[in-house]
């Protein structure tokens, strides 16, 4: 485990250090924040994104709503999200209506979301690190890249992931999740 959290920890200083364009930094408390080049996300036509995403149980092995943020810049070098929200009937499982549209939404990223993405991104590599398998029910989070270059899938039962999620959310001031864990 150590040696794990060493590897992390190195890999991390290193792409740290490699961050060259301090103009696209956001300086937080003397630390310089870093996220994403606009080019990557977009900016200049490409249809790449970073793409969040949670996925509930409330119907048991059958499912749940689904959430997510769909991060992407335009060409004003800005980064935005849209976010998508469903809402499911567990009386319908297996047909059409089971999963329903509730919420979609466009935010422009400030410096408050840019943070708190950054910090669901990191709780959730620890997560996958001492994920456990949850059996046939339980809640998906998750980020990709759409060029497949990010991938990471947590599935269980862990109370830290949907508080980390939780918080993501309340950087937007979106009403949080509310899940009964048995």
């Amino acid at each position: 485990m150590k040696k794990i959290n060493l590897l992390l920890f190195c890999i991390i200083i290193f792409i740290s250090c490699n961050q060259q364009n301090k103009k696209e930094s956001i300086s937080i408390d003397n630390r310089t924040l870093t996220f994403f080049e606009p080019s990557d996300l977009g900016a200049f036509g490409s249809k790449t994104r970073l793409i969040i995403y949670a996925n509930f149980d409330e119907c048991g092995e059958w499912g749940g709503h689904e959430e997510s943020f769909e991060i992407y810049s335009k060409e004003d070098k800005e980064f935005y999200a849209k976010y998508i929200r469903t809402k499911v009937d567990c009386e319908k499982i297996g047909k059409p209506e089971f999963q329903q549209p509730d919420i979609s939404t466009e935010y422009k990223l400030n410096r408050k979301n840019i943070i708190a993405v950054n910090t669901y991104l990191s709780e959730l590599i620890q997560s996958k690190i001492s994920e456990r398998f949850p059996g046939h029910a339980g809640q998906k989070f998750g980020v990709i890249k759409s060029d497949s270059t990010l991938i990471i899938d947590v599935y269980d039962h862990n109370k830290r992931n949907l508080n980390n999620y939780n918080n993501l959310l309340k950087s937007f001031n979106i009403e949080k999740v509310e899940y009964d864990y048995q």
